[in-house]
């Protein structure tokens, strides 16, 4: 174990692993979905391509490419990878919370692509895999929605669940991982590994804590039908926030920082570890942009499924 521990934190193995895992559940979806359909004749769950929700979706990719262009122009700071990322994200969030996962995936990948067109920026394929991740991420989430009312604390113990047992599989790994002297050598300097798993613990602490905060706010103002809508998306904030921005965004970020790869030396640990330390704030942020603009923007598409 100590031998895989060592071997998953080197490099970039741990976002190549995140990415494959996510990889294989879209494929896995997407064949699940024709299977069931073409041969065991289920009915259709899925978007229909209509007319009226292909100009929905195309409507979605133009809002998206658009907002990011315009603000690259006017903040040429947002034209790095990290920070673009992060504004073209959101529309694409709303397009696979809205229209699920595979819509998801199309809007992200074809808004990349429109935007890496008309804003020249570091090219890295992990910002391909994380707006395609968050598509397919929210659409995922938006299946919550329909499990989550009126049993909200459904959603409350998977969101716990998911920071519990993703905390416990990285704290293990970390301390599993024998590392020179008890120290992770990054980029010139060492830290210990002890402070490097305190700090993944107080992330998740303090995610916990959000989570507890927004339901037990919501239970006890009477607000349970906002409820309803925001823990699905707090969900896959959350999810999107560890699993793809964490894990994936660590390795696109120590690529376009230029850090040499080394034996002796991690750069994407450095990368991860600032990515642990956002990412509370990240979430919370993203749940509330999220929510108030799929409240906008949900009534206004009735897309046939």
């Amino acid at each position: 174990m100590q031998r895989f521990a060592e071997l998953l934190l080197k490099g970039n193995n741990l976002a190549y692993l995140g990415a494959g895992i996510i990889g294989f559940f879209i494929v896995a979806y997407i064949v699940y979905n024709s299977l069931s359909y073409s041969i065991l004749r289920e009915r259709y769950h899925g978007i229909r391509f209509t007319t009226k929700n292909i100009a929905y979706i195309t409507m979605l990719v133009a809002v998206s490419a658009s907002v990011t262009i315009v603000v690259s122009l006017v903040a040429p700071v947002t034209v790095f990878p990290p920070i673009r990322i992060a504004i073209e994200g959101l529309m694409v969030k709303i397009a696979g919370f809205i229209f699920g996962p595979i819509v998801g995936v199309i809007v992200g990948l074809i808004t990349e692509i429109i935007v890496m067109l008309f804003v020249p920026s570091f090219i890295h394929p992990a910002f391909i895999i994380i707006i395609i991740c968050y598509g397919f991420v929210a659409g995922i989430g938006a299946s919550f929605l329909r499990i989550g009312k009126g049993n909200n604390w459904i959603i409350v113990a998977l969101l716990n669940i998911f920071l519990l047992g993703f905390g416990g599989a990285m704290y293990f790994l970390i301390d599993a991982a024998n590392f020179p002297d008890g120290a992770i050598k990054m980029v010139g300097f060492y830290m210990s590994k002890e402070v490097f798993k305190w700090v993944f613990l107080i992330s998740i602490f303090i995610c916990v804590i959000i989570v507890w905060g927004a339901y037990l706010i919501g239970t006890f103002t009477g607000n349970k039908k906002k409820l309803n809508v925001f823990l699905p998306i707090l969900l896959f904030a959350t999810a999107s926030e560890y699993i793809v921005t964490s894990v994936i965004s660590a390795w696109g970020d120590y690529g376009f920082l230029g850090l040499e790869t080394s034996k002796d030396d991690n750069g994407y640990i450095l990368m991860f570890m600032a990515r642990l330390v956002q990412a509370p704030v990240k979430i919370l942020g993203n749940s509330v942009i999220l929510y108030y603009t799929y409240k906008a923007v949900a009534p206004l598409i009735k897309n046939d499924r």
